[in-house]
């Protein structure tokens, strides 16, 4: 079959997951030819929200992606759980385990096949143990694991690997991070290896703050750190025709900072991303300016999914302004279905987002 380039196009969607101050990610992206059908396009969902969010996935990929195979099934070509986190991994369970969806491919860590008995301290565990442990510890991915058995198995390890005339860029984290933030988390038990990072308090809805003015320098607090599950979380950039697009899952300061170190060892340009999908929900414990000045450039485009009302917590409001000051565009799910696309079909009902500008004032430590 011949390809005409001139009909290529992609979409990417970014839907808006949990209420009140529960944000969650789920990310919908579709490439190829647009208007040809099934067989012209690769369909990929990354990350599923809650359980609850499955539903909307689920209509939106047979309202718009135009993916229903021959065998009557809603097709989904690769399906990635960034982390095992429930704002991500419960929407994929039910989708998996739903009889009108196929799923192609999966890409995803499985820790109960990963880590052994070497990296906890507790000398009484057994191989099998630590397994029965890490599946009771993330049994939600443990039911995505066993509802996508009959699914090729993608690898989740550093590689690039082309994928329907995309380049799939697997930036982190490596082994080593990965084993050892999955050792570090609270789910699991106390590990041989200790944390290179101080630990801060986590904070909730940030009420004390004070006052910006544009143009100020923004301070910025390096001692706070993210959870060790959150680092877990895959950093993948997506290429295609002359797109770039970095998908960060939670992913905090050590696995950016390996990404980063990654991409600049194997050739792979991040100064000329097109979209970032912020990691958690725009927390500042996640980024740091001297990240920011590694990805991207000027006009950039950085995705937050996160729920309305919640602003200072998710997003940050400091991060949001810095990134204003770095010449970012800013955009927010906010209860909307975010979306960016180049040809396309055209969608009743959509028009373009509005950036998210400066905050007055930001929230404190």
């Amino acid at each position: 079959m011949t390809i005409d380039m001139n009909k290529l196009g992609y979409e990417i969607d970014l839907l808006p997951v949990g209420d009140g101050s529960k944000s969650g990610d789920a990310i919908l992206l579709r490439f190829g030819d647009l208007y040809e059908g099934k067989s012209a396009q690769k369909v990929v969902v990354i990350d599923g929200g809650y359980k609850c969010t499955a539903k909307s996935v689920k209509d939106h990929l047979i309202k718009y992606y135009n993916c229903i195979n021959a065998q009557g099934k809603i097709q989904i070509d690769l399906m990635i759980l960034t982390h095992p986190d429930v704002d991500h991994v419960g929407g994929l369970v039910e989708l998996a385990n739903d009889p009108d969806i196929q799923i192609i491919r999966i890409m995803m860590h499985r820790p109960w096949e990963e880590l052994s008995v070497s990296w906890f301290k507790d000398g009484r565990i057994t191989n099998k143990s630590i397994r029965q442990r890490l599946i009771d510890a993330f049994g939600k991915a443990y039911e995505l694991d066993l509802a996508t058995k009959k699914s090729y198995t993608c690898s989740s390890m550093p590689n690039s690997y082309k994928f329907g005339g995309a380049i799939l860029h697997i930036l982190a984290p490596s082994p080593s991070l990965y084993k050892t933030q999955i050792a570090l988390c609270d789910k699991t038990p106390d590990s041989v290896v200790e944390s290179r990072m101080s630990e801060t308090k986590m904070f909730g809805k940030i009420l004390n703050e004070e006052p910006y003015n544009i143009g100020h320098s923004i301070k910025w607090y390096y001692n706070e750190q993210t959870t060790a599950i959150n680092e877990t979380s895959l950093v993948i950039m997506f290429e295609y025709l002359d797109v770039k697009i970095l998908f960060t899952g939670d992913a905090g300061i050590e696995c950016l900072q390996e990404a980063i170190d990654y991409a600049e060892a194997n050739g792979i340009d991040l100064s000329k991303l097109d979209i970032i999908k912020m990691p958690h929900h725009g927390s500042r414990k996640n980024i740091t300016p001297d990240i920011m000045c590694k990805l991207g450039h000027d006009g950039t485009e950085c995705y937050f999914s996160c729920v309305s009302g919640d602003e200072g917590h998710h997003p940050s409001k400091r991060l949001v302004n810095l990134l204003n000051q770095m010449g970012f565009g800013v955009f927010c799910t906010r209860g909307n279905i975010l979306r960016r696309h180049h040809n396309a079909p055209v969608r009743d009902g959509y028009k373009p987002a509005k950036t998210l500008g400066y905050f007055p004032t930001m929230e404190t430590k």
